[in-house]
């Protein structure tokens, strides 16, 4: 397969790795947008900031989550690092930087650990996973690389109806298999 760029190549797993865990453990998001700059070149755009929309609790809500909701919240946030490792990527960069922040809200653990248990879920799923990320590819090159009149600006990739539709045979938005 063609790379897209190692920001791009690295982003595609890491967003789907926090959108199919999340799903698993019941917390399904809204979708995933990326960030376009462009450039005055025509062939110049900068694409970055790949966003999964889920859902965080307020900080104020942090000390009241049960056990069952934190660890999932904790699966969800190490999903993206784990998607990196279940597609080999074993380095982990300052990419994850937002995830360890996100993670130090609701627990002590590290990253790395968390996500070594998020990677089974993945596992568990890897053809819903594999799906995902060839979804969100195909979307990219469609609706960003190949588009020369992109437009500065946040663009979607993927929706909570193109999720539900995907993930619909393999795992329910409440986390159990479907």
């Amino acid at each position: 397969m063609k790379s897209l760029g190692p920001a791009v190549d690295n982003a595609i797993p890491h967003e789907a790795g926090h959108i199919l865990v999340g799903r698993a453990v019941g917390i399904p998001t809204r979708g995933l947008d990326v960030e376009v700059v462009r450039f005055h070149d025509p062939e110049g755009i900068s694409v970055g900031n790949f966003a999964t929309l889920g859902y965080a609790p307020h900080d104020e809500d942090l000390p009241k989550l049960d056990a069952k909701t934190r660890a999932a919240y904790m699966l969800y946030i190490a999903g993206g690092v784990a998607g990196n490792k279940f597609c080999g990527v074993t380095t982990i960069d300052s990419g994850a930087d937002a995830d360890r922040k996100a993670l130090a809200r609701v627990s002590e653990g590290s990253l790395e650990e968390v996500s070594d248990m998020a990677v089974r879920i993945i596992n568990t799923h890897r053809r819903a996973f594999r799906q995902l990320m060839s979804l969100v590819r195909q979307r990219y090159v469609d609706g960003i690389a190949r588009n020369r009149n992109i437009e500065t600006g946040r663009h979607k990739l993927v929706t909570q109806k193109d999720l539900d539709k995907l993930f619909g045979e393999y795992i329910s938005p409440d986390g159990e298999n479907g």
